[in-house]
């Protein structure tokens, strides 16, 4: 009768720590939360522009001033702006729409101090020819270039 008291008396605690879920050991008994899992920084997605660089060779004359290497060229001075935007995704979609459309070289052009993505298509040679341009994208598209305008480019 002895042995029986002993074997209960021993069989007990096994018991009491099966159904209170463990030892006194865990951070959870011991009233301390588990250590939260490390948080990851989402960024957010990164908008990709088509850029390209401009390059105008110079030479110096006598005087010190640029002169350009080739008189012959003619000098790219006019473009006609379509658009300006604050969203750069709006901005991409017209670009790539007048790209699609005319064929022509279409620049983005992101102005610091305004905050603006500036949509600009052709290279003309005379403010004239840039004119034309913009009342033929007036008239074939009266919705999507109706505020289109010439842009003078500064070199």
């Amino acid at each position: 009768m002895k042995r029986e008291v002993l074997i209960s008396a021993a069989f007990i605690p096994c018991l009491c720590c099966l159904f209170t879920g463990g030892c006194s050991s865990t951070p959870e008994a011991q009233g301390t939360p588990p250590p939260s899992p490390p948080t990851v920084q989402q960024t957010p997605p990164q908008m990709e522009f088509e850029t390209k660089t401009d390059t105008i060779h110079a030479l110096k004359s006598r005087t010190g001033e640029p002169t350009r290497a080739n008189n012959s060229e003619p000098q790219i001075r006019y473009m006609v702006q379509i658009g300006a935007f604050k969203d750069p995704h709006n901005a991409s979609g017209v670009q790539v729409s007048a790209r699609e459309r005319y064929h022509m070289p279409v620049v983005n052009d992101f102005d610091v101090m305004r905050g603006l993505y500036q949509i600009r298509i052709g290279f003309f040679e005379s403010e004239n020819t840039a004119r034309a341009f913009c009342e033929r994208l007036q008239k074939d598209y009266p919705n999507d270039y109706r505020d289109c305008w010439v842009v003078q480019l500064r070199r």
